[in-house]
Order: structure tokens, then C-alpha cells, then sequence
């Protein structure tokens, strides 16, 4: 057993809710901001810790005295029954500041706050109606605009049926509106009425939306994942009371629990600063994740290894040189596998603004978990070790000299340690024993920030979170994480996932979603298909492999491939690396006809599937865009206009081929770029390297509004001509 018993106690007073540990900030500084979100243009929204608890407290009196806003598919709703402690409130908010405040005056209202999915405009909310008829809420909080926006014909009977609530209401009321006297009174017994086994939230885990699973996350558990995180990071060594307070800065979604927990809770809890920013501001331009650190001078953030990756791509040595990010204290690496290389890198681009490699860590986590297992810490950095390949293939951990040849060697990063009071076993996943220190097993956890299960699902909660050590009688229960991975030197190292969960750029993605659209796309011309997390040049891949009838024609497996990357990318917005057409009986599967997944990742990646029909995504590095791309025009006139189009519809047709592995022999000016794989991440990375080339300040949804190469050339050519007018006239802005 490896259990961390150290802690740095927050306070010996007792505290049974995050709310309860904000009302002391409130007392000690309530003039200190507390929550600021940062806009794409730099300007910000900023809250004080007076100003945050009284939104709170004042949305908390309206939701107990039963005020609530229209319904449209409810015209006629009551708007005076009030909710019950323990009832479920959704929260469906945009990047802001209004989703803590509701997640807050849930906890105020002793509600559960469930965090939901922000949809895309005039999309039906599967993740929405899916967690809805999973706990039975009774409200739906949002913002005004985004409730406006809704169109209940699109919602689920469950969630068209809802009280809605707005956030920012009571923000605009004048004094002679607040509500009485009784409802503050109301809101104020409710707060004494929160107790640590009271539940803090229903996470619900990414992945298929037809099965979700919401983990409930006690106030006792939160709070104690709060610490464990406070001391993992060494912030228990700021002096919290003074200037010289936490800041962090994250871009992380806030229904993500590395975005909630780790990103807006912690800052708030130490008493700090929590400075936020939206996921597509960082993703169309990385370079803002790094300038709010530096403007700001953030002392913690973090994100998946893929937005340190996109950070290296994205950012020139010029533009690196230019950041101060010597107040970056904690700059920590989490939710999907870590790569050493990508942290080397990151160190090495950044070290000129002042970034130290030791603040550079790495930390394993999971919702059923709160957040934080096990860590390193910021005055230690990045632990890794070097082992023997075949050794670690057959289950054993060997550490290698440096000199081992490095085409057998793995080298693996160190999650650090476990969290305060965290207790981690390795388990065999089969026999449920104990193994050995350096030999590879399920990673079993034992601690106060184990959540108490999965939301009325008591087979599932029995099965994951009860589980017991053959052997080990007083050993107590544990949490079956489904991960592989092995301890060595007193630090935890993952090594794989027992689950089947495809992870890209952060998210999970269910292999059965994927291939319930694989089947709907070709129908009965699939056998059987397998969607597989293989490896690709930087982080994991998805590959594809599908069984079609013998008698299928190769003449139209192209566009078999083509309509199934078509639905795949319309359905999960990703896209595939590698879609394989076999012959039937190819995929290996049990006895009861269940895939054999891991078997057949080993034939694909050791080409050993025989396959009819092969396609792949090209790989190409930023370095051969650069000999596609045209000098840009020195007048802006008719025949400038002309040529700036031609010039911008080739370098697209290119970025296809080099981004997306689009066939250059298929590709028009009117072909649609969601036929060559243009997802939501590629939209918004193409919308950040024409913003670098052009100048011009896109929105990622502009490649929907103009769906063709020849229709978005035609369009920016024009935006650069108003651009032009606008410096030429001395215009600046809308």
C-alpha cells in the first residue's frame, strides 16, 4: 500500500462546504478579486469576494422563494414552488463568469448543481437531455442570452418540462427590487443546513451519451481534494493572507473537473485569484493562454498534454521572447497520457521567458476520484524513468541504463506521489491481489476524495468503487480505476488503460459511439467495425477498422471511407487517422462475440490485419505550408481582390492536404471541407493560422458559414480589404 498521510491543514475549524471557507475570505479580504474572465480583446469582467458571495447569496434567495424565469414550452409554470434540499439543477452556461456563481448558489440553495455540456447554436443537446433523464432535475440555470436561444422543440420532454432559471437577473435589479426580508432569511438557514455528506456535485464523465454516469461528489470530498491539491502543488508555502496570493489561469472548460476543480475552485479556496478565459480563445490563438499568465502574473495552470504540444507549434521564439512567465510557479500537466518529449520542448521554448523547468509537472487524476490522485511537486518537477520495452510489454517495470539501446527502451513520466491522506494499491485486474513494486497492474485508490458512486446505478457503484483485495481483510474498499500502471521509488507511473476510452486532445471518446456510426453510416454494408486509440505522431490517434461483405466492390470503397469519415466527424466532431476495409471474420472477438480490442490494436499497429482498402492522414509539418504560401498584395483594389482570392482558395486547398489528409486529386474550390475532415479542432486551428497570415480576426465558425475553399477566399480577400480601409482611414475596432 502507498498512502501520503503528510498535510499542510488548511485550518483545525470546521468547514463542511467550499461556501463555508469563501464566507472567512469574504471577512478577511472582500476587496480582493476573485474571479475575472478575460475576453479574446483583453478586456475583463472581475469580481471581488464581496461581489461574488453577494451574487451568490442574492441568486440563492431567488431560487428558494421559487423566482423563476419563463419557460417557453411552459407558459403557465408555477413560479412559486420552491426546491427541496438535494433536488438537481443543470447549469448550461457559455464561457463566463455566471457558472460559478449558479454552481455556488446551488450549494447555497443546498442543491445539486449538474455541469452540462455548452451546445453549439440550432443543435439538438444530446449530453443535455441524456444527464436530465439520468437525475430527474427540477431547474435549469443559465445566462439570459443562452436561455433566450433555446429551442425547446430541440430539448427532451425532461428538460422542456424545467423551471429556468437566469443568473445575471438579479444582477441588474435595482435595491428597491431585491427580494424581502423572508427570503433572505430562507437562504441564510439553508447555508447552516449544509452538511459534508451533503452532495457538491454530479459529475458526469465524458463519453457516450446514451449510458452516461454521474459521479456524486460529496462536500467532504471536495474539500478534501481541494487541500490535497493545495499541497501537492507546495502552495501551502504562500503566504495567502498578503499580495503574494494564488493566481491561477486556466482556459479549461467549466463542466471538465480539471477545469472546475483544479482551475476555478482551487484559486478560490486558497483565497486567491481564479483568472479564466474560453477554451476557443486559447484554442485559436495559444498564444493568449500565455500572455494571460504573464499579464496577470498567474502562479498556477495547467491543461493536457496536447495544449502544451499546440503551445510549441503555435508560438514563434519571437513571440515566446516577448512573455514574462517568471511568476508561473505551477504549471502542471494532467488528463490524458504525458509525453515527455512534448515537456522537454515546452521547457525549452519557453525558458527565455522565464519559465522554469522545475515548475513543469505532471499529475493522474479522474472524476470518480473528485480530481487529484497523485502528483509531482513544483519543487521537484517532472520525474521519468527509462525502461526495458519488451520487459514492460510482459508486465514488469526494468529500469535501464543510459546507454540502453533506445529502440528497447520506454521512457515513462512520473504522476508524482499520492495526494494527502490518498491510498494507492496495484492490483492484478484479474486475481484482485497485491503485486509487487515495478511489476504493472490496475491502479486501486482508497481515500476521503473517493466519491460515493455513480448517481442510482448500485450494481456499477458496488462493482468500481467497493472492490476488495483477495487476502487483505481489513484492508477496507477501494476504487477500481480501470488504469494500468506501476509504482517505483514511491512515485506512481501510468502505463495504459485498462478501458476501452479513446482519448484525443483531452476528451474521452466511447469506441461504441463511434462505431454505432460507423453501422448507421453504411448500414448493412458493415460485418462488424472497431474503433481503437492507436498511436500517431503526437499523443493517441483513432483508427478504424471495418469488416465489409465479400462481396463488396473496391470500386466504391473510397466513398464508403469517405461517408464514414463524413458521419463520424459530423456525429463527434473528430475525425479518424486510419480507416481500414477487411475482409469478414478479421476482427478478433471472444467466444460471446465481444471485441477483442487490445488484440486487435496489436494486428493493426503490427500490420498484420490483411486489409481490402486503406486510408490515411497525411502528416506533414508546418514547414511545408510555408513554400504553398503567396506574398500577400500591396494595393487593395478590384484586381488585388481578385488575385488575394485565387491565392487564398490555393493556400486552403493546401492547408487540406497538409492538415487533414485530404487527397489533393479530390479537392475542388466547391468541394465542402467537412468532406476532407475538417472537425471543430481543425476549424479553430485554421481560424488562428489565418488570423497569423492574414491579419484578419476570425471566428472558428466561419468555415461553416462559408463551407467551400472558393466561398472562404472569396470572403476573407474582401475582410482584408475593410481591414486595409480601416488602417488606412485610421479606423481601429468593429
Amino acid at each position: 500500500m502507498h498512502l501520503n498521510t503528510e498535510s499542510a491543514a488548511h485550518s483545525s475549524s470546521y468547514r463542511p462546504s467550499l461556501l463555508h471557507v469563501l464566507r472567512e475570505h469574504l471577512e478577511s479580504h472582500p476587496d480582493r478579486p476573485a474571479l475575472t474572465f478575460v475576453n479574446d480583446d483583453g478586456t475583463e469582467l472581475t469580481l471581488t469576494y464581496a461581489e461574488l458571495y453577494g451574487r451568490v447569496a442574492e441568486l440563492s434567495q431567488r431560487i428558494l422563494a421559487g423566482r423563476c424565469d419563463s419557460n417557453p414550452s411552459q407558459p403557465e409554470q408555477d413560479a412559486v414552488s420552491t426546491p427541496r434540499p438535494g433536488d438537481r439543477a443543470l447549469l448550461l452556461f457559455p464561457a463566463g463568469l455566471e457558472f460559478i456563481i449558479a454552481f455556488l448558489a446551488c450549494h447555497h440553495s443546498r442543491l445539486v448543481p449538474v455541469p452540462t455540456c455548452f451546445p453549439k447554436p440550432g443543435r439538438a443537446m444530446a449530453k443535455l437531455d441524456a444527464a436530465a433523464e439520468d437525475c430527474a432535475p427540477e431547474l435549469l440555470l443559465g445566462d439570459t442570452k443562452t436561455l433566450e436561444a433555446i429551442d425547446v422543440k430541440r430539448l427532451s420532454p425532461q428538460v422542456a418540462s424545467l423551471r429556468f432559471v437566469a443568473t445575471d437577473d438579479s444582477a441588474s435589479k435595482a435595491p428597491s427590487e431585491k427580494l424581502d426580508d423572508a427570503s433572505q432569511q430562507l437562504a441564510s438557514e439553508s447555508l447552516d443546513q449544509i452538511r459534508d455528506e451533503d452532495l457538491a456535485l454530479l459529475q458526469y464523465t465524458s463519453g457516450s451519451t446514451n449510458a452516461p454516469k454521474g459521479v456524486m461528489v460529496s462536500h467532504q470530498n471536495l474539500l478534501s481534494n481541494l487541500e490535497s491539491i493545495r499541497y501537492a502543488f507546495g502552495l501551502d508555502a504562500i503566504d495567502q493572507r498578503s499580495d503574494n496570493y494564488t493566481r491561477g489561469v486556466f482556459w479549461l472548460p467549466p463542466y471538465h473537473d480539471m477545469g472546475l476543480i483544479g482551475g476555478i475552485l482551487e484559486p478560490l479556496y486558497l483565497g486567491g485569484r481564479s483568472i479564466l478565459m474560453s477554451p476557443n480563445s486559447f484554442l485559436s490563438k495559444p498564444l493568449r493562454w500565455l500572455q494571460t499568465i504573464s499579464n496577470y502574473g498567474g502562479t498556477v495552470s495547467g491543461a493536457p498534454n496536447f495544449a502544451f504540444e499546440l503551445c510549441i507549434d503555435r508560438i514563434s521564439p519571437d513571440e515566446a521572447a516577448a512573455l514574462d512567465l517568471s511568476s508561473w510557479q505551477v504549471a502542471f500537466c494532467g488528463a490524458e497520457p504525458i509525453a515527455a518529449a512534448t515537456l522537454d520542448r515546452f521547457a525549452a521554448r519557453f525558458e527565455v521567458a522565464g519559465l522554469r523547468r522545475e515548475s513543469l509537472l505532471a499529475s493522474y487524476g479522474l472524476a470518480e476520484a473528485t480530481l487529484l490522485v497523485a502528483s509531482g511537486h513544483s519543487a521537484t518537477g517532472v520525474e521519468r524513468l527509462r525502461v526495458d520495452r519488451d520487459a514492460l510489454a510482459n508486465g514488469t517495470a526494468t529500469p535501464v541504463a543510459k546507454d540502453h539501446p533506445r529502440n528497447q527502451t520506454r521512457t515513462i513520466v512520473g504522476c508524482g506521489r499520492p495526494g494527502v491522506n490518498m491510498k494507492i494499491e496495484i492490483v492484478d485486474p484479474a486475481e484482485r491481489t497485491r503485486v509487487p513494486n515495478g511489476r504493472v497492474g490496475e491502479i486501486w485508490l482508497q481515500g476521503p476524495s473517493i466519491a460515493r458512486g455513480y448517481w442510482q446505478r448500485e450494481n456499477e457503484s458496488e462493482a468500481q468503487f467497493q472492490a476488495n483485495i483477495a487476502g487483505a481483510e481489513n484492508a477496507g474498499e477501494f476504487l477500481r480505476t480501470g488504469d494500468l500502471g506501476f509504482m517505483h521509488d514511491g512515485n506512481l507511473y501510468v502505463t495504459g488503460r485498462c478501458k476501452d476510452v479513446i482519448i484525443l486532445r483531452g476528451r474521452n471518446y466511447y469506441p461504441q459511439d463511434i462505431e454505432a456510426t460507423v453501422q448507421q453510416a453504411l448500414g448493412s454494408e458493415v460485418v462488424r467495425c472497431v474503433a481503437l486509440a492507436t498511436d500517431a505522431f503526437v499523443g493517441d490517434a483513432m483508427s478504424v477498422v471495418i469488416e465489409v461483405p465479400r462481396q463488396t466492390d473496391e470500386s466504391v470503397m473510397p466513398e464508403m471511407v469517405r461517408r464514414v469519415r463524413r458521419w463520424i466527424i459530423d456525429e463527434h466532431e473528430i475525425d479518424a487517422r486510419q480507416v481500414v476495409l477487411t475482409r469478414p471474420c478479421v476482427i478478433p472477438v471472444t467466444t460471446s462475440g465481444k471485441v477483442k480490442r487490445a488484440e486487435c490494436r496489436r494486428l493493426l499497429e503490427s500490420d498484420e490485419i490483411e486489409t481490402r482498402y486503406q486510408w490515411m492522414r497525411s502528416i506533414i509539418n508546418d514547414d511545408s505550408l510555408a513554400t504553398i504560401l503567396p506574398g500577400l498584395p500591396e494595393r487593395v483594389d478590384e484586381t488585388t481582390i481578385k488575385t488575394a482570392t485565387s491565392q487564398i482558395q490555393t493556400w486552403l486547398m493546401a492547408w487540406l492536404v497538409a492538415r487533414c489528409g485530404a487527397a489533393a486529386d479530390q479537392i475542388t474550390s466547391e468541394t465542402p471541407f467537412a468532406e476532407h475532415g475538417l472537425d471543430s479542432m481543425a476549424a479553430v486551428e485554421l481560424s488562428g493560422e489565418l488570423d497569423d497570415w492574414l491579419g484578419v480576426e476570425l471566428n472558428p465558425v466561419v468555415a461553416s458559414n462559408y463551407p467551400t475553399p472558393a466561398e472562404l477566399a472569396k470572403y476573407l480577400a474582401e475582410e482584408m480589404r475593410g481591414a486595409a480601409e480601416n488602417a488606412d482611414s485610421g479606423l481601429v475596432g468593429n
